[in-house]
């Protein structure tokens, strides 16, 4: 296989839901992932993680992340979807971490969205919204499994 794929969990963990896709990638770590998988952890700030973004040999970056305004409980958009939607929680949104990146990086981005419930400070996912991504994770699992053989 020659496609490497970045997966990026984002999200706050003092705000609830928001933090699902770094609960995300804490579940994807438990598995014995394909060596073509790389996982990191960028959190609210992906800014904070663009030198360990460009240094990736992947060229699939997919964003995890907890994404409003949506009737679907898991979204995949296309970079192009991603341009036009607006929900960011973070400092610089995700169409200016891809612009910049795609200015010095052959890449092609995805986002995963996980529809959240409960978005207020707090620690701790809401019931529904832990439940998207233990499902999520299922699929990825099955995947995993199939592609290692």
């Amino acid at each position: 296989m020659d496609k490497k794929v970045l997966f990026v969990g984002l999200g706050n963990p003092l705000r609830n839901d928001d933090n699902v896709g770094i609960f995300f990638l804490e579940l994807l770590e438990e598995l014995d992932l394909p060596s073509c998988w790389e996982l990191i952890k960028c959190y609210r700030n992906p800014e904070n993680y663009l030198c360990e973004l460009l240094s990736s040999k992947s060229n699939i970056i997919v964003f995890i992340d907890s994404i409003q305004g949506t009737d679907q409980d898991i979204s995949i958009l296309s970079e192009e979807e991603i341009k036009d939607f607006s929900f960011s929680t973070h400092t610089f949104g995700i169409s200016t971490i891809i612009k910049y990146l795609k200015s010095s990086k052959d890449v092609n981005f995805f986002l995963i969205g996980i529809k959240p419930e409960k978005l207020e400070v707090g620690s701790g996912l809401t019931q529904a919204t832990r439940r998207r991504a233990i499902f999520l994770f299922r699929e990825f699992e099955r995947a995993c499994k199939k592609a290692i053989g």
